[in-house]
């Protein structure tokens, strides 16, 4: 029996612009996934397991296991994929540009990662990627080809630039003038299911064999890390492979967290003891200083040399105005 794993990510679903409406976004993600189901079921394939991979993987409606009798599973997570079957290919669906990008959501995982890099095995070149290539190496690392990636236009370009033979299908662009009918998205959609299937899927296997370097937006999330006892070197943190990453997410993301907690109350506190520091200047002395930005900083972003820097200057402008 041949079983499909499609990977969901809600970003790059037709019709999902803000995801504050979750209502909405869960309606259309449900939507749009439901369509690639009918799609494999009426290529006659004979199971279908779903992973819901944005966020806390609660957004598919698990109506979308109804389609025939028990051949769908629906799963939350991609730490929650069981590699213990056998998966003959993988659908990305949904995805969206990585962080930098014109996408309409463009992001790399979440917010404080400034970029994602692999370190090309045969150039030795830095080549930044985003959750695409970061995907489809790991499934590459379990023999999985991905046949097909469906999302935005960013999404697809990149699901092209390592491998230009698999099948990508565009629903939304940053760049588009109309607003399209989704029957109209889905009919396509399906038709490029359909083709994928006729494939030569072993040329759709991607090979993890290059280092990944991460850089975060926040340097005391790096040396935070190395204490922790990541692989850093200098501002990056590096991962042997993309499947050495993916495995290790989600406790990444749960160490990231806690580091934010951490980041957030030192800033607070510092911002504090500034506001004290600082009462015999004027607003607008330190809005048009060379620190002016790092003041408006998320607290989120604020690190070690930044508040080093706005404490020097603060006091340096105090000195001056004595």
């Amino acid at each position: 029996m041949t079983h499909a794993l499609i990977i969901a990510d809600i970003e790059g679903i037709a019709g999902v612009f803000d995801l504050s409406d979750i209502e909405t976004c869960s309606r259309l993600y449900t939507q749009e996934v439901e369509v690639c189901i009918k799609a494999l079921m009426e290529c006659g394939i004979g199971k279908v397991t779903v992973c819901d991979a944005h966020d806390a993987g609660n957004l598919i409606d698990p109506k979308v296991t109804q389609f025939g009798e028990g051949k769908v599973v629906l799963v939350s997570r991609v730490e929650s994929i069981s590699f213990d079957k056998n998966y003959d290919f993988a659908i990305l669906v949904g995805f969206h540009g990585k962080s930098g990008n014109r996408g309409i959501l463009p992001h790399t995982i979440r917010f404080n990662f400034k970029e994602i890099s692999l370190m090309h095995s045969r150039t030795g070149e830095v080549i930044p990627i985003g959750e695409v290539e970061l995907y489809t190496r790991w499934l590459g690392s379990y023999g999985i080809p991905v046949v097909l990636v469906t999302g935005d236009r960013e999404a697809t370009y990149e699901a092209n630039c390592f491998n230009p033979y698999r099948q990508t299908c565009c629903l939304k662009s940053c760049c588009q003038t109309n607003l399209y009918d989704l029957t109209i998205l889905y009919g396509k959609l399906s038709h490029n299911v359909q083709s994928a299937l006729q494939l030569d899927k072993t040329l759709c296997l991607s090979i993890d064999d290059s280092e990944i370097v991460v850089e975060f937006c926040n340097q005391d999330t790096t040396e935070a890390l190395a204490i922790k006892g990541y692989n850093v070197k200098g501002a990056q943190v590096l991962f042997a492979s993309c499947a050495e990453f993916v495995n290790g997410l989600y406790p990444l993301i749960d160490c990231l967290i806690q580091l934010d907690n951490e980041i957030w109350a030192t800033n607070v506190a510092f911002l504090q003891s500034i506001r004290t520091l600082a009462r015999p200047l004027k607003r607008e002395d330190l809005e048009l200083s060379d620190i002016g930005q790092l003041l408006e900083k998320n607290l989120l972003l604020l690190d070690a040399i930044s508040r080093e820097r706005i404490l020097n200057k603060i006091q340096s402008l105090i000195r001056g105005n004595l």
